[in-house]
Parts: structure tokens; C-alpha cells; sequence
């Protein structure tokens, strides 16, 4: 697995999710559905330490750009920003990377809390 940048999309496996979402979006999937079947798709990457972070995060971004944010997905989304979780690989690079991962994340989290929760719809 690649990243190369700070953004929520600097990462191999968040542009395969990217990918994947907009497959499902182009074959006719809306959003909650197309989320539900890129999360069956990565199977037990999402589970993964590592990985599941970066698959959340990206999916949290994806639906945003769509206007339609599960709940589920925003809230699982705020306490990996909130706990830190998936910030490994920016901590072994240093300092620097690791304050622009967060201040990405703090961008990220600012969007997530201004999403009307009350519009949002859940993952089951």
C-alpha cells in the first residue's frame, strides 16, 4: 500500500475505495447503497487497523461530495479523527506530515459537523 501525500486521497487504498464508489454511483447505486457495497467489497480491510481507517475517512469524503452522508459512516469517521486512529504511517515520517494529516482531518471534521444530521440517513 502506497501513500504519498496528507490528503484524504493520497493513499492507494482510498483511491481504490474512490474507484469503487464511483463505479457503483455510474451503475446506478445510490449513495447509501453504493457505500454499503464498496464497505462489503474491502471485506475484512475494513476491520484492519491500518486500512480501515483510510476506508471510512475516504468514504465519509466521498459521500459529502455527494450530499448524502450516512450516519453511520459520520460518526465512525469523527472518532477515528477524534482518537487518532490510522495516524501510524504519518507519525513514522515526522513531524511535519503528521501536523498536515491532522490539520486535513481537523478540515474533514469541521465538514462532518456541519452535515445536518437530521438529513443523514444510516448504514445497516
Amino acid at each position: 500500500m502506497g501513500t504519498w501525500g496528507t490528503g484524504i486521497f493520497d493513499d492507494d487504498i482510498a483511491g481504490d475505495v474512490s474507484d469503487a464508489f464511483e463505479d457503483e454511483l455510474a451503475s446506478g447505486a445510490d449513495v447509501s447503497t453504493a457505500a454499503k457495497h464498496v464497505l462489503a467489497s474491502f471485506g475484512d480491510a475494513v476491520d484492519d487497523s491500518d486500512e480501515g481507517p483510510v476506508i471510512c475517512l475516504a468514504l465519509a469524503a466521498l459521500q459529502l461530495e455527494q450530499g448524502a452522508l450516512d450516519d453511520d459512516i459520520r460518526r465512525r469517521a469523527l472518532e477515528i479523527i477524534d482518537t487518532g486512529e490510522g495516524l501510524d504511517r504519518w507519525e513514522e515520517v515526522g513531524p511535519p506530515k503528521l501536523l498536515e494529516r491532522k490539520q486535513v482531518l481537523e478540515n474533514l471534521r469541521v465538514q462532518l459537523n456541519q452535515w445536518p444530521t437530521q438529513h443523514s440517513t444510516s448504514i445497516t
